[in-house]
């Protein structure tokens, strides 16, 4: 009699998106991500603290606000990109087309808030257990640029509105995509500047081993009293004091000696920073994949590194809204994904 395995397999995980219409109100995923997903799912079941008369709780516990949460990791591809930056900087974009290359360009407002694009998440495998969670978002992400010069690491954390009813059959006949364009730290120039109009255009030659860029969107969850029938959801969110770092990890050479010149300044230095990474490989005739994040800020701190035989240190700067830019800062995508 052939023996059947034991369901669970986590060969057999998946995790899939789709764009709402609606805040909240769940949608028919689209997109299956090559990622690997991690949710916390947490009702805050809580014990009473009134007396029982016994050594032991004697009370059932009550539940409090849920929390939906997914920790997602994965080598960045870049049709993948568009989903990071329309969950995790800002909403309501288009993408544009030129050819079979897809655009979408994100300079998120600094003086006004941004509106939220929000996802139905699906996390399942060949088991009953399968979760779906709607108005979901990126809190905050972090791009890895490694020092083996390999394929940039995406670190991202979702946050979901509320869970559908459980289990939930995920929607079905999605795949991930089985020849993703992969965006490499190899493919990528830094570059570092003195003023605005000028970002991009002095590159860091032969300094940089490896960086990370990163985005905390520090969420604010509101969630209000409005009948039992909604009870504990998160209602909105609000967009709280943003962090976007970049950290790079610099040979001693004299332009990077120079940036730590300028940091250690009595007076600090705004600087303009630029990572450009272009694909090998072509979206359309003559125009590469790429990813083009452009950020101004201040350097703030200093550790010291060895590389090998190599003595290095990196610098941390975190970004600021330059009035002359309009910006705190701004992701340009060019893949070919033809939608969000």
């Amino acid at each position: 009699m052939p023996l059947t395995p034991i369901v669970g397999s986590s060969r057999l995980r998946g995790f899939q998106l789709g764009l709402e219409s609606t805040f909240n109100t769940p949608v028919a995923t689209t997109r299956r991500l090559p990622w690997a997903v991690v949710p916390t799912i947490d009702p805050h079941w809580t014990f009473p603290t009134g007396d029982s008369g016994t050594l032991d709780m004697a009370f059932a516990p009550y539940g409090t606000a849920q929390d939906f949460t997914a920790a997602a990791t994965g080598q960045l591809a870049s049709n993948d990109v568009p989903t990071i930056i329309s969950a995790g900087v800002m909403g309501g974009l288009s993408i544009t087309t030129s050819g079979t290359s897809k655009s979408l360009v994100a300079s998120p407002a600094s003086v006004t808030q941004d509106v939220f694009d929000t996802y139905t998440g699906q996390w399942f495998d060949d088991s009953t257990d399968q979760w779906q969670f709607p108005g979901g978002v990126i809190n905050d992400f972090s791009l890895d640029y490694p020092q083996d010069l390999g394929p940039i690491a995406l670190t991202a954390n979702w946050r979901f509105a509320s869970t559908s009813t459980y289990p939930t059959v995920p929607t079905g006949a999605l795949s991930v995509d089985a020849a993703p364009v992969y965006l490499y730290c190899a493919d990528t120039d830094f570059y570092v500047n003195d003023a605005a109009g000028n970002i991009e255009i002095t590159k860091l030659s032969n300094i940089a081993y490896g960086a990370t860029f990163s985005v905390n969107n520090n969420l604010d969850l509101k969630r209000f009293a409005n009948g039992s029938n909604t009870r504990f959801q998160i209602a909105n969110y609000g967009r709280g004091l943003r962090t976007v770092t970049f950290k790079l990890i610099g040979a001693k050479q004299t332009a990077w000696v120079s940036e730590a010149s300028k940091w250690i300044a009595a007076s600090p230095s705004e600087r303009f920073f630029g990572i450009k990474t272009n694909s090998t490989v072509l979206a359309s005739a003559g125009i590469p994949h790429s990813l083009d994040i452009r950020m101004p800020g201040y350097w703030l701190t200093r550790a010291e590194q060895t590389i090998a035989s190599n003595t290095a240190f990196e610098l941390t700067a975190q970004n600021i809204y330059d009035t002359t830019l309009g910006y705190p800062f701004k992701m340009t995508s060019i893949s070919t994904r033809a939608s969000l």
